[in-house]
């Protein structure tokens, strides 16, 4: 059941009482760098056994012959061997990864909606509405995709490298280096998943927090952090907006958190106290 919130704006007197500064919620950086982290550990023992085992593989190319395939083929499938058991890891993991990170991220999301309530003197008690379920299951339903995704990006591209190089005839060092850089790739896409994510998990169940509590709107406010904001963003800040619906920015309705890499924000209205 919905908990309506609704604060009273004058004192008992009858004087009308200052609009107190409500705290905006923002995400947990803490959270983010551990998500990252994790990414990249598992990343990593990928990159350290692809490496030995395809630049083996690659060395034998013109050496090894087999009466039933020819070398190219044995390439293929030594990766297709790779692959295979690397998406395995991670599709084994990623359920446990993901539910992990997004306990903790919806965690500090609703602590800090009571935290700001409780700083204006206001206590709230939280219970797991059907809304707040679904904002999590779809979190956590998004992020076992992405981390399910990542040995599939990154290893169909490494397979085309070593097939492309094996053909063309290139040295070992190149081919090393190639790798090397597609994994850094990687590593950068680890980064923007546990940016991304963070922001947006964060904003989801602040949004239904808030909702359960009857708050319905809020003041977009822009997180400045970005070294490439985007002008209606930076537009929006200071604008009033409803909860259900968002912003219309760039051509679409939008939360703050919500568009990639948005780490943009909101201050509540509560009703009766600060939304004159």
């Amino acid at each position: 059941m919905k908990t309506r919130f609704i604060a009273q704006s004058v004192e008992p007197d009858g004087r009308k009482k200052r609009a107190p500064n409500v705290r905006p919620v923002f995400s947990n950086q803490g959270i983010r760098a551990k998500y990252h982290a994790v990414l990249v550990h598992h990343i990593a023992r990928m990159r350290q056994d692809v490496l030995k085992r395809a630049l083996a593989a690659y060395e034998q190319f013109d050496a090894q012959q087999a009466q039933d395939e020819t070398p190219l083929e044995r390439l293929k499938r030594t990766f297709s061997n790779i692959l295979e058991q690397w998406q395995g890891h991670f599709d084994r993991h990623a359920e446990d990864l993901a539910s992990q990170f997004v306990q903790q991220a919806s965690g500090h999301a609703t602590r800090s909606v009571r935290n700001s309530l409780r700083d204006l003197g206001f206590t709230v008690q939280f219970q797991a509405t059907p809304a707040v379920k679904e904002a999590v299951s779809r979190a956590l339903t998004e992020n076992i995709g992405l981390i399910k995704s990542i040995p599939t990006e990154c290893l169909g591209e490494v397979q085309g490298l070593v097939e492309k190089s094996a053909l063309a005839g290139r040295d070992l060092g190149t081919l090393t280096d190639e790798i090397k850089r597609r994994f850094d790739v990687a590593d950068s896409r680890a980064a923007l998943i546990a940016r991304d994510q963070n922001n947006k998990v964060s904003a989801s169940i602040t949004r239904r927090r808030q909702q359960d509590l009857g708050i319905s709107e809020g003041i977009w406010l822009h997180s400045g952090a970005s070294r490439h904001p985007r002008p209606e963003h930076m537009a929006a800040n200071g604008k009033r907006f409803n909860l259900e619906q968002g912003l219309y920015l760039e051509g679409h309705w939008t939360m703050p958190g919500e568009d990639i890499n948005c780490g943009c924000a909101w201050r509540p209205i509560l009703p009766g106290f600060n939304d004159g």
